[in-house]
Order: structure tokens, then sequence, then C-alpha cells
């Protein structure tokens, strides 16, 4: 398959990248800094700074998008978390449409922020949409993804878990040195997805005409915010029982907090029924995956 990857220099896109390649697909990385992401990204994939046309791919996908946590939100940081996610996926389906002979499927990212602070409500790919910031962005990115002539798939991802990065990475300090815990009493819902798990899903909805629409990118074995500290916690041979009060965390990130907080109870229903099988289904083999090669290093 020839599969053009946006936003391939990333935490989960690199390691796409390097799956691809390995499997025997032609891969094209669209970056800002071709020759940086060339000297810093995976071999065996080409890379560009512009959008090329897109007559001669198979497939496109696309996880660009600035980061949520990267600063305080303001009125002008909103616009560029909408606008980094609205204005690429644009720019890519314009040219799926321009293409005489456009990609077959375009897989585009989206996130479980989708559905809002839903507390413990079951969250398949069917529920209806959240009305804060982060949902409406959401609703509107997905909006621009449906656009495209041809198959969409919206992966809607959940925290991705994995070494050397990502969300994990932040939260490894406080729990070695012992003073991690959950924030506030834990009982918002943690969807979360391990990164290997993410990009096989990837993959998979390359590769299989059924996949359609939505599909929610999180492991079955949602655990609550406690849960996945306790998790973690076992698996460091740490404690993790200082909670985080909730107005604390406000009060050092903003608005941006809210993301942190929110309980979103995800269910994969449809990637399950449609056969795609999770190696990581579970909190605690997950984390173990994961953290084992540092244990072993230390």
């Amino acid at each position: 398959m020839n599969v053009l990857v946006a936003g391939g220099t990333g935490f989960v896109g690199r390691r796409l990248v390097e799956s691809l390649v390995a499997r025997g697909d032609v891969v094209t990385v669209v970056s800002r800094d071709p020759s940086l992401a060339q000297r810093h990204g995976p071999a065996g994939a080409s890379y560009r700074g512009w959008l090329p046309p897109l007559d001669a791919y198979d497939g496109v996908v696309n996880l660009s998008g600035a980061n949520l946590f990267g600063r305080r939100w303001n009125a002008e940081v909103k616009r560029e978390l909408r606008e980094s996610r609205l204005g690429t996926t644009r720019r890519l389906v314009e040219a799926i449409a321009a293409a005489h002979d456009p990609p077959r499927v375009l897989v585009n990212a989206s996130a479980v922020g989708f559905y809002g602070d839903r507390g413990d409500e079951p969250l398949p790919e069917t529920a209806t949409p959240g009305t804060d910031f982060l949902a409406q962005v959401c609703r509107e990115w997905e909006a621009e993804a449906q656009s495209a002539p041809g198959r969409v798939v919206v992966a809607r991802l959940g925290v991705v878990l994995g070494p050397g990065g990502g969300a994990l990475q932040k939260m490894l300090t406080p729990f070695k040195l012992g003073i991690g815990g959950p924030i506030g009493l834990g009982h918002n819902y943690f969807s979360w997805i391990h990164r290997e798990d993410l990009v096989a899903l990837i993959q998979w909805a390359l590769d299989t005409e059924a996949v359609a629409g939505p599909v929610n990118a999180v492991a079955p074995g949602v655990v609550t915010n406690a849960g996945f500290s306790r998790a973690l916690g076992r698996a460091l041979h740490r404690p993790a029982v200082l909670p985080l009060p909730p107005p604390a965390l406000r009060l050092a990130f903003g608005e941006v907090a809210t993301v942190l907080t929110a309980s979103q109870r995800c269910v994969p229903e449809k990637a399950q029924r449609l056969g795609f099988t999770f190696l990581h289904p579970r909190i605690e083999e997950a984390l173990g995956s994961i953290l084992a090669p540092e244990r072993a290093a230390a």
C-alpha cells in the first residue's frame, strides 16, 4: 500500500511509520521541516514539506494537531488548537477530492474528548457528543474529515500509553518518587490504549473495507483514574495513594485541567464487533509490558 501520513513525526506517528515500512508499505511523511524529520524520523520513509498530488496514494492517515497540554488555554491557544486540526484536515480533504484517482481511505484522528464529561455512562461510537470546548473541536474536526470522498475512518483516541514519551512519561516522575495518586477521588473513567494497539488499529482501518465512520480507539479494559493509579503504582512498586485535588490542578493548568478531570467510559464496540483483536486489553499487563525494559535497566 502507498500511504501518506500527516503528523508522522509525533509519539504515535513515528511508530506508525516504522510499522508501515516494516510491513512493506511505501510511506510518505508530510512535515513542516522535512529535513529535520528525515534526520530523526524512521528510516525507509520519504519526507516532504508540502502536500503532493494524491493520485498515487492508496490511503491517507492524518494524526496532525497541536499539543493540548503545551500551554495554558486562552483565546489564541484555542484558535491554534482548533486550526491545527481543522485546517490540516481540510487541506487533506481538498487534495483527496482534487485527485483524479483518489486514495481509497482516509484515517483521521479525533479524540474521546468528543463525548465531553459523562460520568459512568458507557460510551460506544453511537453516543451523543459533549458540549465543552474540546468536544466542539472534535465534532468540527470529524465533520471536516467525513466530507472527504471515499471511505473515512475517524479514530477517537484515548490516552495513548507507550515507552519513551506521551502521557505516561509525564506521569512517571511523581509515581517513582512515591507521591503519585489519583485525581480527586479517582472516580472519573480513564479511557486509554497501548501505542502498539493503536498502530495496529490504524493499519487495520486502512486495510479493512468494512470499517468506516467513528471508531473508539481505546482498550476494552477501561479503568477509573484511581484504578489506573493503583496499577501504575504496582507496576513501579511504589505507593499511589496521594490524591491530586482538582482545584490544585485547575490552578496549575487552567481550563486544560478539565481534560484531565473529565470522565469518559468509552467502549471499543465497533472495533471488537468487526474483529479487531487487542494485544493489550488490560491496564496491568499493558503497563507491565511498557515498563518492563525500564525496570530491567534499573
